[in-house]
């Protein structure tokens, strides 16, 4: 099967987690048999094509006001200005449409689309072409992408957020076959009145090392309990919470580990605030490189995040998990005993968990047989072709 997967970002080009569980995806079904292109916008000027893990990779120039995933962030001005462009057929659309006619492929599987705007979709309708959607972030409901402001869920959809996504959500509806990564992604869209009328599957993101983990016998009693933070640091990823949480610790016995990156006048502020803290800010660095040194991963969201492909990485590797119950993760997070689930902003709460955790040192286990089903890339695979042969039929190709 020639399958063309469309996503905002592909790695090396990374701000969060849905780059990588596209590439997870892009690989597994490459390694299967598959002919996979990707189709993703990058910070550049002219078209480019290259082979990465067996997928073919074609990275287009984003052709908008500016690079939105730039470290500094433009005027309200400029952002207008971008989300106007991005609202309908958006500028790369064009190399889009000229791309995919070339390739042929068999279904066109859409994700993130900032920056691709609502074309894409329409796009395939106007080629005959059968699409697959997977729900990865909130950008066809709120131009943010993530029905949060001022630090609370958003309710009702604002009247920008209706004017700036409205072809998106119009186009969305031609779509045959949609994808939660999560239940709940598939319910919160549906409540918004989207793909009331398209087949809905949820399929769980999968790292490909699931079952491979070694176990750890666990921190050596004299050393320091290390916890982990990995992702944006962002108000809405609760690290807020989490340091606030780290302040009912014992004075010695643990550290802190946050790794990523965020706004520089915000990190700053967190650094000095909790300077007198054992905590080592290591940056943006590579997540292997924090799960090998960590005992247990805390994930403190506090907005509706889908699915936190950090969840799924550290309960491949048997870490303990501590995890608020925001978004998809709850979901996911019962299926995995190490895993802790508390109501998120529930600062209290997470501090007695951390205490009973420095306490009591859970070690490092192998996940068992049913967690390296669930979350493993043969499932994957075969879920996402089942769905591609569902999209496809009800086109009428093949």
């Amino acid at each position: 099967m020639r399958v063309a997967i469309v996503n905002t970002l592909y790695p090396p080009t990374t701000v969060g987690g849905a780059e990588r569980s596209v590439a997870v995806l892009a690989e597994a079904l490459a390694n299967s048999g598959d002919d996979v292109h990707v189709i993703a916008l990058d910070d550049t000027d002219v078209v480019s094509t290259q082979r990465v893990n067996g997928v073919t990779v074609h990275r287009l120039p984003h052709e908008n006001l500016y690079w939105p995933f730039a470290q500094h962030r433009a005027g309200p001005l400029r952002r207008v200005g971008w989300h106007l462009k991005d609202r309908g057929a958006a500028p790369a659309m064009r190399a889009v449409r000229a791309l995919v006619t070339k390739i042929e492929p068999d279904v066109l599987h859409t994700n993130n689309l900032t920056g691709f705007g609502a074309g894409v979709i329409s796009m395939a309708g106007d080629l005959d072409l059968p699409v697959v959607h997977t729900l990865r972030d909130f950008s066809l409901l709120c131009p943010r992408a993530s029905l949060f402001r001022a630090g609370q869920d958003c309710m009702a959809r604002c009247h920008p957020c209706r004017m700036l996504t409205g072809p998106r959500m119009k186009a969305a509806q031609k779509v045959q076959v949609v994808i939660g990564n999560s239940d709940y992604m598939i319910d919160r869209h549906r409540r918004a009145g989207l793909f009331t009328q398209s087949e809905a599957r949820t399929i769980y993101n999968a790292v490909p090392c699931t079952g491979g983990a070694k176990p750890n016998s666990g921190t050596r009693p004299a050393a320091p309990f290390r916890i982990g933070f990995l992702g944006a640091i962002k108000p809405e990823k609760g690290i807020e919470y989490l340091l606030h949480a780290c302040r009912m610790l014992p004075a010695r016995g643990w550290s802190l580990t946050v790794a990523g990156h965020g706004d520089g006048e915000y990190v700053a502020r967190l650094k000095e605030r909790y300077g007198d803290m054992p905590i080592e800010w290591a940056g943006f660095v590579g997540a292997e490189q924090v799960y090998d040194a960590v005992d247990l991963v805390v994930i403190p969201s506090i907005w509706p995040e889908p699915m936190p492909r950090v969840l799924i990485e550290a309960m491949a590797r048997g870490l303990p998990v501590i995890v608020s119950d925001a978004g998809g993760a709850p979901e996911v997070a019962r299926h995995y005993a190490g895993a802790a689930i508390y109501a998120r902003r529930d600062v209290a709460m997470l501090g007695k968990l951390l205490k009973e955790a420095v306490r009591n040192r859970p070690v490092r286990n192998p996940p068992d047989k049913d967690v390296a089903e669930r979350f493993g890339t043969a499932r994957l695979v075969t879920e996402y072709r089942e769905a591609y042969r569902a999209a496809i039929a009800q086109v009428g190709h093949g």
